[in-house]
C-alpha cells in the first residue's frame, strides 16, 4: 500500500509550515486535497490553513511508511520545518495528480527559477583564498555572499551572530586542511613508538588526518538543519578529511582553486532553483 505525505509552506511564516506523513490516499483526499481544491479551510497537522495563506504545497508518495529523523529536532527551531520538508520532498512527487491549482507564489517561484533568498552563506576556515574566489564567482552570478566574520557583531555571541545573518537561500561550506586530528588510540601509538615516526609516515599510515576547523563543521551541521541537505554544498580541498554521518550532501573536490569547479558550482545552484547565466 502506498503512503502519502504533504508539506505546506505559509506566506506569513516562511520558515514555518505544516506537514503530515503516512496518509492513506483516502485520508489525503478527504482531509487535504478536497478542501484545498474547493478553496475551503482545512487542517494540516496542527495548523489550520486556507488557500490564500499558502505559499507552496507538495504531495509525495512512498511504498513504505516514512520515518523522519528530523522529528527529533526541536519543533521550535528554524531548522525543524526545513528538515522535515527536505525529507518529505525526497519521495516521489505526485502533487499534479491531486492539486488543480498551485498557489500563486509557488507559480511565480517556478517561473522566476529563484529560491526564497538570493543571499548565499559561505562557511570557511583559516584559508581565506577559496572563500574570496567563491565570493567573486557568486558576485558574477548576481548573488550576494554572506561571510560571518565580515558582518558587524553588535555585542552578539558567535551563535547569535550566526542566527542573525543566516537568512539565506543556500550555503557553501569550504573545508580546508587547517587542523590535524587523531583518535586517542592512534595518538597513543604515535607517542609510544620507540623509533619515532616521520610526519609523512603518520599520515601515510592514516594515524592522523588533516581536518577542517571544528567551528566549520559546527556551521556545516547548522545549515544542514536550517536549509535542508539540497541547499548545502561542501567544497573541500585536497586530502581534507570529511565529516562522518553527514551523507546526502553534495561534496565537490578542488585541488588548488575553487575556480577549477566553477561548472559544478553552477550546476548545483541551478538545481537549487537559481537562474545562473554562464
Amino acid at each position: 500500500m502506498p503512503y502519502y505525505h504533504v508539506v505546506i509552506g505559509l506566506k506569513s511564516t516562511p520558515r514555518r509550515g505544516a506537514f503530515e506523513i503516512n496518509l492513506t490516499e483516502q485520508d489525503l483526499r478527504k482531509r487535504i486535497v478536497e478542501p484545498y481544491n474547493k478553496g475551503e479551510v482545512f487542517k494540516c497537522g496542527a495548523v489550520v490553513v486556507d488557500q490564500d495563506s499558502i505559499s507552496y504545497i507538495r504531495i509525495t508518495k512512498s511504498k513504505q511508511r516514512l520515518f523522519l529523523a528530523s522529528l527529533f529536532l526541536d519543533p521550535k527551531s528554524e531548522g525543524y520545518f526545513a528538515s522535515c520538508w527536505e525529507d518529505i520532498v525526497q519521495e516521489e512527487d505526485v502533487t499534479d495528480e491531486f492539486i488543480k491549482k498551485l498557489p500563486q507564489i509557488e507559480k511565480e517561484m517556478l517561473e522566476e527559477g529563484m529560491p526564497g533568498s538570493a543571499n548565499v552563506f559561505i562557511v570557511h576556515g583559516r584559508n581565506h583564498k577559496p572563500m574570496k574566489e567563491l565570493k567573486t564567482m557568486l558576485k558574477d552570478f548576481g548573488l550576494k555572499s554572506v561571510v560571518l566574520h565580515e558582518q558587524p557583531s553588535g555585542s552578539r555571541t558567535i551563535v547569535e551572530k550566526l542566527e542573525k545573518y543566516s537568512d539565506v537561500g543556500y550555503a557553501f561550506v569550504i573545508l580546508t586542511p587547517d587542523d590535524v586530528g587523531s583518535s586517542s588510540e592512534n595518538l597513543d601509538l604515535i607517542l609510544s613508538n620507540p623509533e619515532g615516526l616521520d610526519i609523512e609516515d603518520v599520515f601515510d599510515m592514516e594515524l592522523m588526518e588533516k581536518r577542517a576547523r571544528q567551528n566549520v563543521i559546527l556551521e556545516f551541521g547548522y545549515f544542514m538543519g536550517l536549509l535542508g541537505r539540497s541547499k548545502v554544498c561542501c567544497l573541500y580541498k585536497g586530502d581534507t578529511g570529511l565529516p562522518s554521518d553527514m551523507s546526502g550532501i553534495v561534496y565537490i573536490l578542488f585541488k588548488k582553486s575553487v575556480n577549477e569547479v566553477r561548472d559544478k558550482i553552477v550546476k548545483e545552484l541551478k538545481a537549487a532553483g537559481y537562474r545562473i547565466e554562464n
